[in-house]
């Protein structure tokens, strides 16, 4: 996709030029030039235009003299050259490419003048830039920012003997950046006397020393016991280091098991730690886990504003450390009673109720077990009506949670509770269905977190 928009790009360019001359009416005295681009075996040649309707009608028809000779100058690069070392990537490729079309007229320089023509309402510039000073130029430029970047290569390696590895990266990263603009050709770089091709092993040393950062939590596995264990749990210290050396300011990720497509995003502080505060989570899973990676793009992007360098490492993927969660669910008893005149156990009920609960997060305390929590429902008759061989029934119940100490830790009264039946059993029955449904629907998610 990004070629067709290049090519899209460069046909406008070319096309917004051609048709500002083409629009303009040429008087018989213009030079050939204005209304037809010489062609140059050794010159790039570039003719703008512009309306003397503004005031900086000169330096918008040089401009757009330039805009012709990079776009020249861009489809020869583009045409010749390469990005071999990143032939895994064609969509970097393309976007470097894109890039460097763009770019290229920031540099030009060593062009001539070679003649203005005006007209009342119009002005032409003819510019040409020799092919052989745009190479000498480019070849000075290069060889610039080769030396540039080596110098802070050379920095970085000492730094990494300092065990300065923060800085070490940043100096690496600022290295690649001096030559960003050049990493299709083919640079070298003397290595202990053996000579290098410089952008793969600038790029292979920046890939093992963010491979080498580690994440280190304090534990290997965490253990929660939903029932007594606090809400929110911490876990500290998380290290940031490499080679045993903690690293401070270095972005984190951190990925929760149990919230899919989302990620806490973490700065390591100067002591190079991080810290959790775990949420009480709410999933049925009694397996969960942790994932922290090292948040490269972010890191990069810090250190460097230029978008071929972020671009680089948009999609690069970092090791992940993961810590795993153990969660033991709380057991609970159910006791459900309709009060009358006496107290009669409803086991329908009961297991109806309990079904929903198991299904999420719990499990029934069997007698001989230590139940973590009872829910007690009481319900009671508030009236009968009969109205054409037709029984309603109306109840009012109170749901208390109490944990083992006997402290309630949730209660709640709900009233309006209607069955309708051809009987008053029926009626009754069809009542406590009523109040599953109000459950369900109502207290259900209150009653999980006061659990939980």
């Amino acid at each position: 996709m990004l070629k067709y928009i290049v090519l899209l790009t460069s046909f406008i360019i070319f096309f917004s030029c051609g048709s500002s001359k083409n629009n303009a009416v040429i008087p018989e005295n213009a030079p050939e030039w204005v209304s037809k681009t010489p062609l140059s075996n050794f010159n790039y040649i570039g003719i703008g235009m512009a309306p003397k309707s503004s005031t900086d009608y000169r330096e918008k028809a040089q401009k757009m003299a330039l805009t012709e000779i990079s776009n020249s100058i861009s489809v020869t690069v583009t045409s010749n050259n390469s990005l071999n070392v990143f032939q895994y990537d064609d969509t970097f490729n393309e976007f470097y490419r894109m890039n460097s079309m763009v770019s290229s007229a920031t540099y030009l320089e060593g062009y001539d003048i070679v003649d203005v023509f005006e007209t009342e309402n119009y002005f032409y510039t003819y510019l040409t830039l020799s092919k052989q000073k745009h190479q000498q130029l480019r070849k000075a430029r290069i060889n610039k920012a080769l030396e540039t970047s080596i110098f802070k290569f050379d920095y970085a390696k000492k730094l990494n003997n300092e065990k300065d590895f923060s800085e070490a990266i940043k100096q690496q990263i600022l290295a690649l950046e001096d030559i960003s603009e050049f990493l299709n050709e083919d640079l070298r770089y003397n290595d202990n006397q053996m000579e290098k091709p410089y952008v793969s092993f600038l790029m292979n040393t920046i890939f093992t020393n963010l491979n080498q950062i580690e994440i280190s939590f304090p534990i290997k596995q965490l253990n929660i016991k939903h029932a007594s264990d606090a809400k929110e749990i911490r876990i500290q210290p998380i290290m940031i280091q490499s080679h045993n050396k903690t690293l401070s300011n270095i972005p984190v990720s951190v990925l929760y098991s149990w919230l899919p497509g989302q990620s806490l995003n973490l700065v390591s502080e100067s002591n190079g730690t991080i810290s959790l505060v775990i949420p009480r989570n709410c999933s049925k899973n009694n397996s969960e886990k942790i994932t922290a990676v090292l948040d490269t793009y972010s890191l990069v992007k810090n250190l460097s504003q230029n978008r071929v360098v972020q671009k680089i490492f948009e999609n690069y993927q970092s090791k992940k450390f993961e810590i795993a969660i153990s969660k033991q669910l709380p057991t609970i008893e159910f006791d459900i009673y309709l009060m009358e005149d006496t107290k009669k156990n409803l086991n329908a009920l009961e297991d109806e109720l309990f079904q929903i609960f198991s299904a999420d997060y719990f499990s029934l305390a069997s007698k001989k077990a230590k139940k973590d929590y009872t829910i007690t429902i009481e319900s009671k008759k508030i009236e009968n009506l009969q109205v054409n061989g037709k029984i309603s029934t109306k109840l009012e119940s109170r749901i208390k949670i109490t944990n083992t100490n006997n402290h309630i830790v949730y209660q709640e009264t709900l009233h309006n509770i209607i069955g309708i039946g051809s009987s008053t059993e029926l009626a009754e029955q069809d009542a406590l269905q009523s109040l599953v449904d109000k459950i369900k629907i109502v207290t259900y998610s209150a009653m999980i977190q006061a659990m939980l």
